[in-house]
């Protein structure tokens, strides 16, 4: 499946994580060494950190750590290699939680959604990849076939291609909302070794979806069922 010709992308994207290990461990332990030797205990049940992602912040490696226990848009079930998936916006990266935690509850209508809000952590890094693939620079017919919202075969074709060129990221718009995603390849895209920021953000689910409060300063997001109807299985 050919592409544009790659070119760098630099800047810096969002991603959001449910970061619990330590505050886990804690409530096993009495103090910061117990902490720390059940912390080391329990890495070392974990498939190794890939080499070249080692040095890196553990929120920057874990996505390569991992085999796809399912697939993802650039990642077929199984796949060993990992992806790093942000968003530039941290609106966009939130609309991706949003949209999966209620995917979760209309795929299990037995299930009742929580009524207490639950904790995200958002964080920035920044990434200085050599050669990435932009969406930009495709065909519109080619953009609707890579964003099909169920259907993710043309994005793990363009990804296995993508890796065999070299490629270290890929640029691509949300379908979820307005912004644009981006899924990292390459462990040495990371322009550094760790997060440049990270934010506190509470969600709740309502009677129209969801929303989101940032836990320090200014920061509100509402997601409506509605804002996903383009997917079949939200309208389903």
């Amino acid at each position: 499946m050919p592409f544009s010709e790659p070119g760098r992308y630099a800047g810096s994207v969002w991603r959001f994580v449910e970061d619990q290990n330590l505050s886990s461990t804690m409530k096993l332990v009495d103090g910061t060494a117990d902490q720390a030797t059940l912390e080391a205990l329990l890495d070392e049940t974990k498939p190794p950190v890939p080499e070249d992602c080692a040095h890196l912040h553990y929120l920057m490696f874990t996505p390569f750590r991992y085999p796809a226990r399912t697939a993802t848009r650039y990642r077929p079930a199984g796949e060993r290699r990992g992806v790093f998936y942000a968003a530039e916006a941290v609106a966009t990266a939130a609309a991706e939680v949003a949209f999966y935690r209620l995917l979760f509850f209309l795929e299990s209508p037995e299930t009742v959604p929580p009524e207490r809000p639950f904790e995200m952590t958002a964080f920035r890094v920044r990434l200085n990849v050599k050669h990435a693939v932009d969406l930009r620079r495709e065909t519109p017919e080619r953009v609707v076939e890579l964003s099909d919202p169920v259907d993710y075969a043309p994005c793990h074709a363009l990804a296995a291609e993508a890796r065999t060129g070299g490629v270290g990221a890929i640029r691509y718009p949300s379908v979820r909302t307005r912004g644009w995603n981006v899924a990292l390849l390459d462990c040495a895209g990371f322009a550094g070794v760790r997060p440049t920021a990270l934010e506190g953000w509470w969600f709740r689910f309502s009677g129209r979806g969801l929303f989101a409060v940032k836990r320090f300063g200014e920061g509100r997001l509402d997601f409506p069922v509605e804002m996903f109807a383009g997917d079949p299985r939200v309208r389903g």
